[in-house]
């Protein structure tokens, strides 16, 4: 929780002692990278005229309103090059959990070799990589 609140986060919420939608109402957006059940909570959450936004996989029963959520990140050169930039200029902070070589790729995958619940993304590094 405090990772989160370093980030700039307005409020943080334990998941493990509250739920969320008791504590928060009215929001404008819901990124939901988790689906399922916390999908369905989140709803309610909405001000009229709030987007939910879900990286979550849906399956083809899914509600039209959960398909009509799902999004999925197509690379843009222009995005990704000013990503670039604010990486370079401090404006933007990644977290990395782990970086391992190319040949442990499919184990960093699976999480058997990271902390799965951690933070941060994992690096994977090829032979050369600079």
């Amino acid at each position: 929780m405090k990772l989160v609140a370093e980030l700039g986060a307005d409020e943080v919420i334990d998941y493990h002692s509250s739920r969320f939608e008791d504590r928060t109402q009215q929001v404008d957006v819901v990124f939901d990278g988790v689906g399922a059940e916390t999908l369905d909570r989140s709803w309610n959450m909405l001000k009229p005229g709030g987007r939910m936004v879900t990286i979550a996989s849906i399956d083809d029963a899914a509600e039209q309103r959960v398909k009509d959520a799902f999004f999925i990140v197509e690379p843009n050169q222009q995005q990704l090059a000013e990503v670039a930039r604010m990486l370079r200029a401090g404006t933007l902070r990644t977290l990395v959990n782990a970086v391992v070589p190319l040949e442990q790729a499919s184990n960093a995958y699976s999480g058997s070799l990271t902390n799965k619940r951690g933070y941060g993304k994992v690096v994977i590094t090829i032979p050369g990589d600079k």
